[in-house]
């Protein structure tokens, strides 16, 4: 059953065409919405200044610049002088000017401006500001202040002109010459009413005069070229719409105005509007920068950016602007189809568009054109033939075969390639009659109507069929090519997309040539391609690319260029433009100036640390050995310059081979590096275009560490001689020292031996010996056999162990106490009944493992019974103690008697006349001076004379405190 359905068009015009552009709000990281002017400096910075200060874009950060003693944040005015210093000012009548990355206070003029914001220019080396009707001039140099007019005069507005001063004055534009200071009328102006300047915009060699007058609607304007000022009576600019600032582009001019960014050309005497962008937005300074990117600030909208001016983009309705299908029908008129299923013929020339009403609301997958009025447009259930003639929409069984179409391609006004989901067929759209070609899933099909092949796009792989429709898999390194696009130039080369492999090149059913990111392509991941003539149209995921398949080479368009998808679904070649759709959109390009000079900006270093501390950049660090972790960070400036920029570095030094940093990354990072001198190299290049930066490089000394320095070495071996010298002499003094206490120890171990001989003798006195044998012969007489027996078995006993210990240098603590008990005993008898002694130990002290100096304590036992207890009336009493002190090791013995003390004892030595040393007291001292010698710890002897409650001696204590060691 057929179906006819009458056409009916819905004629409208398209919304403007603009140049595609990106808006830089708040989100994006902009500082403010509400900018003044934009300027670029010859380093490719980008200063912006706002009603929140003044900033500084190096194409991937804002850094804001003050001053302690600004007073409010607005700036305006951005301009730089003949020193490429760049000035501004603010309300406050203060101006500014950067040196040194920091915002210097050049003048604070706020008695001249009074709270106005004062325009300001140079002139001759002088800052000439211009505030209501008074002209103020001030020297760069002295900052002294010349007031132009006398307080009798006023001016209504200055401007400057190469080298001359012009002054608005009594309705006349006047100049000033520098010299003589006096005014001379260059022409008058006729105005109606006294007029005040209110802005001049540089328009090259030209200047463009605004004026207001006193009582009138709207605004006067003037044009100086070559040394003439004209009233603009008829400017064709809109009187009524303030200009905010000016920008001459060839023979364009672009006036920034409260609606909008105005472009006009100047032409007999009158300026002609060409366009109008950003229609209704209060747009306040514009610039072109070196990358040809123009930016555009805005009193509430923030910063727009037009990357490529000859990118435009349909301001079609968003439901209508997602397509899905293109299809060019003649020179002038296409069609394109939605998702939504809309379809809309556009005339090219006239900027119109017809809408096609259908019914149907499906995604329009494929639409193909036959040369010969008829249009088949594929959806996803159903198809439709259009004819252009009779404005009919034809949709039947027959249709119905066009529907969820993966590729169409027209072979004659009757048949049509068609590629489908699980087939591939040629139908003759006539009859309805159809030849299976494949059976298998179909991704793009294609026509050569030169060679009469056919090409078609499957799930595993392309094949090709002849005159015949004989298949024949074409492949590539042996593998099958998928692909999603095919198309071929006037060369008759046959070419693919693929995912992996790039673009390939197909004749006679043999690849042939192969286009890679290794010969020029972006990436190897393309999709869409189209032909025009010999140029090949690319589409990857990196952007997009035309092919002059005669020479390769390639020319592209990136998002650098504005493209803000690479999700293009067809492409329109015409005679001079292209179209290209998406699901953002319509697009146009013009294919010979789309292509812009992309200058690549100076590379420079940002920021270098030196052991995680940041430090001074500068062009050589000297540094001391074993210096860790250099991080150098660089950086280039422009608008998304990273996107397309590699870096590549080399130490000179280490290595001459260049090193390619990794995408995104912006520094590198030597963690050790040997001693020695290195020059770091940097360099950027333009991976797409080829385009290379010029070197900067920082030179780097790793100092020697000090013990491989030649004065080190030097001063080392001057030192190893010395101290070998040294050594030397100190190793014969050493010797000879070593002799001498040899010598030294043997007449000490001499004289040693004979004080112990003489210890002996002094234990064995003569007194002790007759006064032992009187008491032996006293028992012998008395008939004591068995005392006299058992008396001399203990003297001999004791002579015995006197002899013995005096071959000792230590005995043992328990062998003294013994010795000590039984000369006590023998003594005893001496004294008889007047004798009474104690000899004891503290429990606690192991008395058979401590070793004690032999032949010490004896001597002091003796002193107190010969001297102390000897004389003195009645019973004696002697007392003798040992203690121990473990954490010093010390012996404490304790020898204390009760007798007459020392100055009595000495008393009745000196009645005798037998004052005299005590032999035995002496040899003890020699002795102890001896055991002392070169000691740490010595043996020390304390006397203490002992005293009753009213002063009379009562005894001697000696404390004699011993080192001891362990048995």
């Amino acid at each position: 059953m057929k179906a006819i359905i009458f056409l009916f068009f819905f004629q409208t015009f398209l919304f403007a065409q603009h140049p595609l552009y990106l808006q830089f709000t708040e989100k994006d990281g902009l500082p403010d919405i509400e900018f003044y002017s934009i300027v670029e400096d010859n380093q490719g910075f980008i200063w912006l200044g706002a009603n929140k200060g003044l900033y500084r874009y190096d194409g991937k950060e804002f850094k804001n610049y003050s001053h302690p003693d600004k007073r409010g944040l607005s700036v305006f005015g951005l301009k730089f002088d003949k020193q490429n210093r760049l000035w501004c000012n603010n309300i406050s009548g203060q101006y500014f000017f950067i040196d040194n990355d920091s915002l210097s206070l050049f003048k604070d003029l706020n008695t001249f401006t009074r709270g106005q914001l004062g325009r300001f220019f140079f002139h001759n080396n002088k800052l000439v500001v211009s505030c209501g009707s008074k002209l103020l001039k001030v020297d760069l140099d002295t900052k002294e202040e010349i007031d132009v007019f006398p307080d009798t005069t006023s001016s209504n507005g200055a401007f400057e002109s190469g080298d001359t001063l012009f002054i608005l004055k009594d309705k006349a534009l006047r100049y000033l010459t520098e010299d003589k200071q006096v005014i001379q009328t260059l022409s008058a102006l006729e105005m109606p009413k006294v007029v005040s300047l209110i802005d001049v915009f540089k328009l090259g060699d030209d200047e463009l005069v605004q004026f207001s007058y006193e009582g009138g609607v709207g605004l006067i304007f003037g044009l100086r070229t070559k040394n003439k000022f004209n009233l603009l009576r008829k400017s064709g600019l809109d009187k009524y719409n303030r200009i905010y600032s000016a920008y001459k582009e060839d023979d364009k001019i672009w006036l920034c105005t409260r609606k909008g960014v105005q472009v006009y050309q100047y032409k007999d005497e009158s300026f002609q509007l060409l366009t109008t962008y950003f229609k209704g937005v209060e747009i306040t300074g514009m610039i072109k920068d070196s990358s040809q990117n123009y930016w555009f600030t805005t009193l509430r909208n923030g910063v727009y950016i037009i990357p490529n001016i000859k990118l435009e983009k349909y301001d079609l309705e968003k439901r209508v602007s997602n397509i899905s299908a293109m299809c060019k029908l003649d020179a002038d008129n296409f069609i394109y189809g939605t998702t939504k299923g809309s379809l809309f013929i556009v005339n090219k020339i006239s900027n119109k568009i017809k809408q096609i009403r259908t019914s149907c609301g499906e995604k329009v997958n494929k639409i193909a054109f036959n040369g010969d009025n008829k249009i088949y447009v594929s959806f996803e259930t159903k198809g439709l033939l259009i004819d252009r003639e009779t404005n009919v929409v034809t949709s039947n069984k027959l249709t119905g075969l066009l529907s969820n179409s993966k590729g169409m391609s027209v072979i004659n006004d009757k048949k049509i390639i068609f590629g489908a989901s699980e087939y591939s067929e040629i139908i003759d759209v006539e009859n309805g009659r159809r030849r299976k070609l494949g059976t298998r899933r179909t991704y793009a099909t294609h026509y050569n109507k030169h060679t009469k092949e056919i090409f078609v796009a499957y799930v595993d792989g392309v094949e090709y069929y002849d005159k015949d429709f004989k298949a024949n898999k074409i492949t590539f390194k042996g593998e099958p090519i998928i692909t999603i696009a095919i198309d071929h130039t006037d060369d008759n080369t046959v070419w693919v997309s693929t995912f992996k492999n790039g673009v390939l090149g197909i004749r006679n059913g043999e690849v042939v040539c192969n286009y890679s990111i290794k010969n020029g392509l972006m990436s190897n991941q393309a999709s869409l391609i189209k032909s025009d003539g010999n140029f090949l149209w690319i589409v990857t995921d990196k952007g997009v690319q035309v092919l002059n398949v005669v020479t390769g080479e390639f020319k592209n368009l990136t998002e650098r260029d504005g493209l803000n998808s690479f999700n293009i679904s067809d492409i329109l070649i015409f005679e001079k433009k292209l179209y290209f759709s998406s699901n953002k959109g319509l697009f146009k390009i013009d294919k010979k100036e789309i292509f812009k000079e992309k200058n690549l900006s100076e590379i420079y270093f940002t920021k270098i640390s030196i052991a995680d501390k940041d430090v001074e950049l500068k062009e050589e660090y000297d540094l001391p050995a074993n210096t860790k972790n250099i991080k150098i960070q660089f950086h280039i400036n422009g608008y998304l310059s990273y996107k397309n920029i590699r870096y590549k570095y080399r130490l000179l030094g280490a290595s001459n081979s260049w090193s390619l940093i990794s995408e995104g990354v912006n520094e590198v990072v030597f963690n050790s590096l040997s001693s020695g001198s290195y020059v770091f190299e940097l360099k950027a290049e333009d991976k797409f275009e080829g385009g290379e930066t010029d070197i900067r490089s920082i030179k780097i000394k790793i100092n020697r560490p000090i013990y491989k320095r030649w004065w080190f070495v030097y001063v080392l071996l001057l030192f190893l001689t010395f101290i070998i010298l040294f050594y030397n002499r100190r190793r014969l003094r050493a010797k000879e020292k070593e002799q001498d206490q040899l010598l030294n120890q043997i007449a000490k171990e001499k004289e040693m031996v004979f004080l112990k001989l003489e210890n002996l003798r002094s234990q064995m006195n003569p007194h002790f010996i007759f006064n032992a044998l009187n008491s032996i012969q006293d028992y012998i007489l008395l008939n004591e056999k068995k005392l006299a027996g058992d008396y001399l078995g203990k003297f001999a006993d004791l002579i015995r162990i006197y002899l013995n210990q005096s071959s000792k240098d230590f005995i043992v603590l328990s062998e003294e106490i013994d010795t000590l008990k039984k000369y006590l005993e023998l003594e005893k008898l001496r004294f008889e009944a007047s004798l009474e002694y104690k000899v004891s130990c503290c429990k606690d002290i192991d008395i058979d493992t401590i070793e004690i100096p032999s032949m010490l304590i004896q001597p002091y036992v003796e002193n107190s019974l010969k001297h102390g207890l000897l004389h003195k009336k009645g019973k004696g009493k002697l007392e003798v103690s040992f203690e121990v002190d473990s954490k010093n090791k010390f012996v404490l013995c304790k020898v204390k008697d009760d007798g007459i003390g020392r100055d009595k004892a000495i008393a009745l030595r000196k009645k005798r006349n037998k004052y005299h040393n005590s032999f035995a007291t002496k040899a003890t001292q020699d002795r102890l001076e001896l055991l002392n010698y070169n000691k740490n710890s010595m043996i020390e002897i304390e006397i203490i004379d002992l005293f009753s409650e009213n002063g009379k001696p009562q005894g001697t204590e000696v404390l004699i405190k011993m080192p001891y060691k362990k048995y």
